[in-house]
C-alpha cells in the first residue's frame, strides 16, 4: 500500500454532514447536551476529539434537531458558529460575531426588547457579559454551538 492512499482511521468523514437525512447515531451524545441545557444549572460542554470523526457534524444536527429534544424554543436560543469562516481575528469581532447569530435567530415580539441589550459602541468583554445576563433576565438563554475553537485561539494567539 502507498503511503498516504489511505486514512489511518477507516471511520474518517470527508467533511460535515449538513443533510439531517445522512446523520445517524450519536442519539447518546445528543441526549447529553440537551440535557445539559435543561437543568438548573445549565453547563458548558467540550466536544473534543481526533480531526474527521464528526464534531462539526454533531453540532450542525443538534442545533437543527434541539427543538425536538423537549427543549423549550421560548427558553433558548440557539446557534451555530463555525469559527474558521468567520471574522473572529479579535475578541470584540467574537463577540459580535456571537451577537449577530443570536440576533438573527430571534423572532417576533422578542427581538426588539432583546436586541437593545448588544447595541454597545465597542462590545468588549464586559459588554457581552452584560447583555447576556439581560437574556437571561428576560428569560433567554443563549446557547452556543462553536465549531472549531482552536481556530479562534490560535488568531488571539493563545495557542501555538
Amino acid at each position: 500500500m502507498t503511503s498516504g492512499a489511505l486514512p489511518a482511521n477507516p471511520f474518517v468523514a470527508a467533511g460535515m454532514i449538513e443533510d439531517p437525512r445522512l446523520f445517524v447515531g450519536r442519539k447518546d451524545e445528543l441526549h447529553v447536551i440537551a440535557s445539559r441545557m435543561k437543568g438548573d444549572q445549565p453547563t458548558s460542554i467540550n466536544i473534543v476529539g481526533e480531526k474527521h470523526i464528526g464534531k462539526s457534524s454533531l453540532l450542525h444536527y443538534f442545533v437543527l434537531t434541539w427543538q425536538q429534544r423537549g427543549l423549550d424554543p421560548n427558553r433558548y436560543v440557539v446557534i451555530y458558529l463555525p469559527l474558521r469562516g468567520v471574522d473572529c481575528q479579535t475578541e470584540t469581532g467574537f463577540y459580535e460575531a456571537v451577537a449577530e447569530g443570536l440576533l438573527s435567530h430571534v423572532q417576533g415580539w422578542q427581538q426588539r426588547s432583546l436586541q437593545n441589550c448588544w447595541k454597545s459602541k465597542l462590545l468588549n468583554r464586559q459588554a457581552f457579559s452584560d447583555a447576556v445576563k439581560e437574556w437571561k433576565q428576560q428569560g433567554k438563554l443563549p446557547v452556543l454551538c462553536l465549531d472549531d475553537f482552536e481556530s479562534l485561539l490560535k488568531y488571539l494567539g493563545l495557542t501555538h
